[in-house]
């Protein structure tokens, strides 16, 4: 072998060995080569929604499970990955898929509007709880042990799907509102949603506005919240420019004592991706959602 080739040939070993220490290793080390896929096509009245089941290659179960449930806009599996690369390790079995008239599921996709929201939700639900029925009959799944779990807009859906069904074992919502949609879309139009350009107002000037708020208010989940009877764990960004987190915040501890089994975990430096607002960085969400579902045994392992 001529020097240069060989010179090339330890340059290709060197690299292969870097990638598989410094990229391979946490790769592997999240879990996801001990994860299983499955795709499946689900009925949901006049959408056939396009899902996919992750399942734990250890053992053969019954392993507790969840469905994930989408935020706001155009969702898709790949967009709610995370989902099941967190939670799969845990020995859970996640069922995320695209929501109805978008990527590979059929049926219609529609914003959710303040005016159309008791009705859109409805629809949203009947969806999470087909994926619901679905995993029952799986035999890796327990079926006394399946929960649902969303971000932001989830925590409208998610609320009206358990009170549909009452074979839901617990409920996590992170970022959601526990105020109406109307009250929620005036937060947002208040601050900007973060994002866009708008008048600087104090946290008191806002709460002042809300207070005030005459408007139209679509889909309350308050009374939904008042009867549930499993576990609801809810993860809040106090600095959310999304959702208002402090009547949220309010809303909830007030049905926690009237004897709502919630739960809250709030981070004052959180915004709606509850991320730290001063670095940046992610806060420990993921910890404290398995930490929780730990103490109440919903976790495989």
């Amino acid at each position: 072998m001529k020097p240069s080739a060989r010179v090339k040939t330890i340059a290709a070993l060197v690299l292969l060995i870097f990638l598989f220490v410094f990229v391979g290793w946490p790769i592997y080390n999240t879990g996801a080569v001990s994860i299983r896929h499955e795709e499946v096509k689900i009925r949901s009245g006049d959408a056939l929604l396009a899902a996919t089941i992750s399942s734990p290659r250890w053992g053969t179960g019954p392993f507790p499970a969840i469905v994930s449930v989408h935020g706001s806009g155009r969702i898709r599996r790949q967009d709610i990955s995370s989902d099941w690369r967190k939670l799969v390790p845990e020995g859970i079995v996640v069922l995320t898929f695209d929501k109805r008239g978008v990527g590979e599921s059929t049926g219609r996709f529609e914003e959710l509007t303040v005016e159309r929201s008791k009705e859109r939700l409805e629809i949203l639900a009947a969806d999470v709880l087909a994926c619901f029925d679905h995993l029952k009959k799986l035999p890796q799944v327990d079926a006394k042990r399946i929960g649902l779990f969303g971000g932001s807009q989830a925590g409208w859906v998610i609320p009206v799907a358990a009170d549909k069904q009452p074979d839901v074992a617990f409920c996590i919502v992170m970022a959601g509102a526990a105020t109406s949609c109307g009250l929620e879309t005036y937060y947002s139009a208040l601050t900007g949603d973060g994002h866009r350009p708008v008048e600087r107002l104090s946290d008191e000037e806002i709460d002042r506005r809300l207070e005030r708020y005459d408007g139209l208010h679509g889909f309350d989940p308050i009374p939904v919240l008042a009867r549930t009877k499993v576990p609801n764990l809810w993860l809040i960004g106090a600095r959310d420019l999304s959702t208002p987190a402090r009547q949220s915040i309010r809303n909830l501890e007030k049905l926690k004592s009237e004897g709502a089994p919630i739960t809250t975990k709030v981070y004052p430096n959180g915004d709606h991706s509850l991320r730290d607002v001063t670095t940046g960085r992610n806060l420990p969400y993921w910890q404290d959602m398995i930490q929780w579902m730990r103490e109440r045994r919903i976790t495989g392992k």
